[in-house]
C-alpha cells in the first residue's frame, strides 16, 4: 500500500507524550498541511492557533477547569474534576485550536474536522502523536473563556471546532483495534 493509505490505517490517538518540544520547521510543516484541507466551496474559513508555550497551555488548562464548573457544562465536570485532568495530557508540548469563521464557512464543523484530520495525519507521518480534544468546543463561547481564547489569537467571530494535543509519543504505537463489520455497503 502507499504511504497515505498506510497513514490512514495506522494513525491512532496518543495520550502520553515526551515533553521535548517540536521544532518550528516540523510544526510549520504540520500547520501547512492543515491549510490544504478541503473546505466547502473552497472558503478556507478556518484559523489554526498553535500554542507551544507550556505556561500558556497550563493557563488555558486552568481556564478550562474554571469554565466547566459553570452551569450548562455538566458533560465535562466529572472528567475535569479528576486530579490528573489536563487538556494536553500534561506533557504534549503543542496544543492546537482549530476555529472557523461562521460568516465565511458554509460548513464550519465539517471544514474544521477536515483540518484536524490533516493535523493528525501530518503529525503521524512525521513520527508525532496526536489526540483530538473536544472540551474547548463546548465552552468556547462562555464569556470568561472567550476572552482567554481571544488573548491567544483565536479570532472573535470564529467558533472552536476542536483541538489537538501534539507531541512525540512516550508509548509504543498502539495497534488498531479490530474494525466492526457491517458498516458499509456498495451499490452498483
Amino acid at each position: 500500500m502507499n504511504d497515505v493509505i498506510n497513514a490512514l490505517m495506522e494513525r491512532r490517538s496518543i495520550r502520553k507524550y515526551k515533553s521535548e518540544p517540536i521544532n518550528d520547521k516540523e510544526l510549520e510543516t504540520i500547520i501547512t498541511c492543515c491549510l490544504y484541507a478541503p473546505s466547502a466551496r473552497n472558503t478556507q474559513g478556518w484559523h489554526i492557533t498553535a500554542i507551544a508555550d507550556p505556561a500558556k497551555i497550563e493557563d488555558l488548562n486552568q481556564a478550562v477547569k474554571t469554565a466547566v464548573t459553570k452551569e450548562g457544562f455538566d458533560q465535562y465536570k466529572d472528567l475535569v474534576s479528576q486530579g490528573g485532568y489536563s487538556i494536553n495530557f500534561k506533557t504534549a508540548p503543542v496544543f492546537i485550536i482549530v476555529s472557523v469563521d461562521l460568516k465565511v464557512s458554509l460548513s464550519p464543523q465539517e471544514d474544521g474536522a477536515l483540518v484536524l484530520g490533516n493535523i493528525m495525519l501530518a503529525a503521524h507521518s512525521l513520527g508525532f502523536g496526536s489526540c483530538w480534544i473536544n472540551q474547548l468546543k463546548f465552552i468556547s463561547e462562555e464569556s470568561g473563556f472567550r476572552q482567554k481564547l481571544s488573548g491567544l489569537g483565536v479570532p472573535s467571530g470564529n467558533k472552536v471546532i476542536g483541538c489537538a494535543a501534539l507531541g512525540r509519543p512516550a508509548v509504543d504505537h498502539p495497534k488498531a483495534p479490530a474494525r466492526k463489520t457491517g458498516l458499509f455497503n456498495i451499490v452498483r
